[in-house]
């Protein structure tokens, strides 16, 4: 539920950003040398920028609940003194910017400050000083687009004399705009991705997805370029269908926003889960904390412990910690670490096992597993052992191990 309402806020953050940075920069450009005055929809800007206002409080909310609820330091310092703080300080001084200064000359100070916040969090900060730089372009390049439709669909419903001379300036200057933009796409993708395409990828899929709704909008954009904007001169009915056509493209700008909030909430370019599925493995829990291969091995002669293995996935900005485990099959679950010294197999109790950020730990044969003590039932081969797994932070989550024949590992089961 939360991760829903996270999506849901961060697409509203989306729109707003875009909506008034575009609205700002858009400006600039457009009426640099126009005759008469440009037309500029001062309550959306200042809509826009109190919504981001709202969405990047909303936002700070939902990151504190996610990690617990609790105000203690590490979750204060993931909020406020990490990559997201900057973004989500840099977008609240940004949109209380452009509600304030909306009709100033320093309003683009506020379109800059938004449009930075871009690229020093999310996915493609997390690959380093190219990809956000390529990022800010591209978001740059998609607000001012955003922006210029928004100043067209205003000034063609009043009756300005120079609205032909307006659209013709927005499409000459939209070549360069959108070549900047899918230049920049392609650029980060690629860097994203690291050169490797597998649509097997449910990261990859979505992309291929958002990349059809770009294909519309610039198809869209295309036709209003060459068959509406030469009639304008000529036309009434011609203004009115790309003003319907301007609106069109603003639909498939909310579809693409709706597809971006989608990808960067529950989706990851470097997501081992999703790696796991492309291998072959078994995604058993996706989310916060995800479980990949949870297996145990059947015990020979009806042995009274058993052990359990599986890869905890952490996806969270903060480090988690696995802190008890519990099962019905069992008198108590313990967590053990196993190492080798002078030959001699040794084993030693762990109180807690910790997961780094955007780290995995594999529990396997040699390193670390889960103990099952005093079993009601031993392990048998084609068994699921039901495993509640308790951590720091996320909480109870729940697995299912599946028992495998002894010797065997789960990359051969799922080969068979």
């Amino acid at each position: 539920m939360l991760e829903a309402i996270a999506a849901i806020v961060k697409a509203l953050g989306y729109a707003a950003a875009l909506t008034g940075a575009g609205l700002a920069i858009a400006r600039v450009s457009l009426a640099w040398g126009l005759k008469t005055p440009l037309h500029l929809p001062t309550s959306l800007v200042r809509s826009a920028g109190s919504l981001l206002v709202l969405t990047s409080c909303a936002t700070a909310l939902i990151f504190f609940l996610r990690l617990g609820g609790d105000a203690d330091a590490p979750t204060l310092a993931a909020i406020f003194l990490s990559p997201l703080g900057v973004a989500l300080g840099l977008q609240l001084i940004g949109g209380l910017w452009l509600a304030l200064k909306t009709e100033r000359r320093t309003a683009p100070i506020g379109a800059v400050l938004i449009l930075v916040a871009f690229g020093v969090v999310g996915h493609s900060a997390s690959r380093g000083m190219l990809t956000s730089i390529t990022i800010i372009l591209h978001v740059t390049a998609a607000a001012w687009w955003c922006g210029g439709l928004w100043i067209l669909l205003a000034t063609g419903r009043t009756a300005s004399t120079n609205f032909p001379e307006l659209v013709g300036r927005f499409s000459r200057q939209a070549v360069w705009v959108v070549m900047a933009l899918l230049i920049a796409a392609l650029t980060t993708a690629t860097l994203l991705l690291e050169f490797r395409i597998d649509l097997a990828l449910a990261y990859q899929q979505a992309l291929l997805t958002k990349l059809g709704l770009t294909a519309l909008l610039l198809a869209l954009a295309g036709v209003n370029r060459v068959v509406l904007t030469p009639q304008l001169a000529g036309q009434d009915r011609a203004r009115i269908r790309l003003r319907r056509m301007i609106v069109g493209e603003l639909l498939l700008f909310a579809a693409i926003i709706s597809a971006t909030a989608y990808i960067t909430t529950y989706l990851s370019p470097h997501d081992t889960t999703d790696a796991a599925h492309a291998h072959g493995g078994e995604v058993q829990v996706s989310g916060p904390i995800a479980i990949v291969d949870p297996w145990a091995p059947a015990m020979p002669g009806g042995a009274p412990t058993g052990a359990g293995y599986l890869t905890i996935v952490n996806n969270q900005p903060v480090e988690d910690r696995l802190i008890a485990a519990s099962s019905p099959w069992a008198e108590r679950v313990t967590l053990h670490a196993s190492s080798t010294d002078r030959g001699i197999a040794r084993m030693r109790d762990l109180n807690a096992l910790p997961i780094t950020a955007h780290g995995q730990v594999t529990l396997q044969p040699g390193v670390y597993h889960l103990m099952f003590e005093g079993l009601y039932a031993p392990f048998v081969a084609g068994d699921t052992v039901p495993l509640t797994l308790t951590f720091q932070r996320v909480g109870k989550v729940d697995v299912q191990l599946t028992v495998l024949p002894l010797g065997a590992r789960p990359a051969e089961s799922h080969r068979h």
